[in-house]
């Protein structure tokens, strides 16, 4: 009797064995993300446009790192039946500790990424890096898979994005990135530990990539009415601290709206 196998593929073709160590704090440095990249589907572009300074002052990610406040949550924020855009985008821009699995301690660009591993086949690909720790309440599950070297672990940005064409190409542009989740399988091939570069040698498509029409338009008016809503218990003081953070930055001179990615 014939029988049939299915196992996964990427590492070989990787020549890696899927071990990744730690360093001395228990943080693995893993790739979170990629930039001038295609998705998984190749139905959009991510451009490094404007990214770099998302990674400076003046930004809700660099604010998050530089105050050790950047977790990540199992899986992102999914809106509940008859929920508003409102207040489902208040809880995407909080942190649920109470379903956090790890702790983010620098988060870095690899610009040369793409030069220094020709078997992308994309010279201009930049790599997301960060050092991550399996932390809190469901830190154990991310810690089991890190340690698994036949399970993959992925990761997804859930950001704030413009989007348009540009030469024939779907271009989002990401505007501000709000936290990075573990998933089971990330929008962007290289946002994973198989991917990771301290990797021994030898479905669900996230970020809604698959669901591109989901996209969420965040308007001035949007942000007004979660900043004036004063029913107790809707907004936690971090979501309540972003929305004006970002009506400030992205909305004080201008009305063109942004789209929530995740």
């Amino acid at each position: 009797m014939s029988k049939v196998f299915f196992s996964a593929t990427k590492l070989p073709m990787l020549k890696k064995k899927g071990i990744i160590k730690p360093d001395a704090d228990g943080y693995y440095e893993l790739i979170v993300g990629g930039l001038n990249t295609h998705n998984n589907t190749g139905a959009w572009y991510y451009t490094i446009e404007g990214v770099r300074e998302l990674f400076g002052p003046g930004s809700l990610l660099h604010r998050r790192i530089a105050n050790g406040c950047l977790r990540a949550e199992v899986n992102h924020p999914k809106k509940r039946p008859g929920e508003t855009d409102e207040r489902f985008f208040e809880r995407m821009l909080d942190i649920d500790r109470d379903n956090v699995c790890a702790h983010f301690k620098d988060l870095w660009l690899d610009e040369n990424f793409g030069r220094n591993h020709p078997e992308y086949n994309n010279p201009h690909l930049v790599a997301m890096m960060a050092k991550v720790k399996p932390s809190e309440p469901k830190g154990n599950i991310l810690k089991e898979s890190l340690e698994n070297p036949n399970e993959n672990v992925c990761f997804s940005i859930r950001a704030l994005a413009d989007e348009g064409f540009y030469q024939g190409k779907r271009i989002r542009v990401l505007k501000e990135i709000i936290a990075i989740d573990l998933v089971n399988e990330g929008g962007l091939l290289i946002a994973s530990k198989w991917d990771s570069p301290a990797t021994e040698s030898i479905g669900n498509i996230t970020e809604d990539d698959s669901r591109a029409g989901e996209a969420m338009r965040i308007t001035q008016s949007m942000l007004t009415r979660i900043a004036n809503d004063t029913r107790v218990g809707m907004a936690t003081e971090s979501s309540r601290d972003a929305v004006e953070f970002l009506s400030q930055k992205h909305f004080k001179t201008a009305s063109k709206p942004i789209y929530a990615k995740w």
